[in-house]
């Protein structure tokens, strides 16, 4: 099988002795070009997990494996833009679920709510990960605005154990009210410092 890095072709053996020595080729190849790895293209399959397992499954039978990889301000600037879009189409849906928590939620508010908090993980997870790459404050286009983002994200890790808390209780009109006048309002100005950085990054 065919491994592509880049402008890098590696042959491998299909062979499943081989998929250590295969990531590790494909790790050093990456740190030598300092991108980071987003995904694998495997036979016109993209792959974004249990890599091992899948490669493993069909070891036989792999001809060619993409490496997909971005510089650091790809990632930066990709999980900015993803990050505004969510945010802006979740304000609707969330002003929409707190109205449902005061009439009385349904199934369906229950199945949006577990989005919302599906959503609001990644967000966490993604500011955490851009946050812990090393050369985060050379690539953000204005790195004040960003810990100011940084600031109303965390505010999330202290609204969401009492939105629980309120779910768990059956407090339906305080959970309308914390979707309203606390998840609302983090949103919004999440919105403001997301446009500033998309702004700054075009300039």
């Amino acid at each position: 099988m065919n491994i592509h890095i880049q402008d890098n072709e590696i042959q491998f053996e299909n062979n499943p002795e081989t998929i250590e020595q295969l990531f590790n080729t494909i790790n050093e190849n990456l740190q030598e070009q300092d991108l980071q790895f987003s995904h694998l293209i495997i036979d016109d399959e993209e792959i974004y997990d249990n890599f091992d397992s899948y490669i493993m499954e069909n070891i036989e039978t792999i001809e060619k494996i993409r490496v997909i990889a971005m510089s650091v301000a790809e990632i930066v600037n990709e999980t900015i833009v993803s990050t505004e879009q969510y945010v802006k189409n979740a304000v609707p849906v969330i002003n929409k679920l707190a109205d449902e928590f005061y009439q009385g939620p349904n199934e369906n508010t229950w199945v949006q709510l577990t989005d919302l908090f599906e959503g609001i993980q990644w967000i966490i997870q993604s500011l955490v990960q851009i946050n812990s790459i090393e050369s985060s404050d050379d690539v953000v286009s204005d790195y004040e605005i960003w810990n100011e983002y940084s600031k109303e994200v965390s505010k999330l890790n202290n609204i969401i154990p009492e939105l629980e808390n309120a779910i768990v209780n059956k407090d339906n009109i305080l959970t309308g009210d914390m979707l309203l006048y606390e998840i609302i309002p983090v949103f919004e100005a999440m919105i403001e410092k997301l446009d500033l950085l998309m702004a700054e990054a075009v300039n």
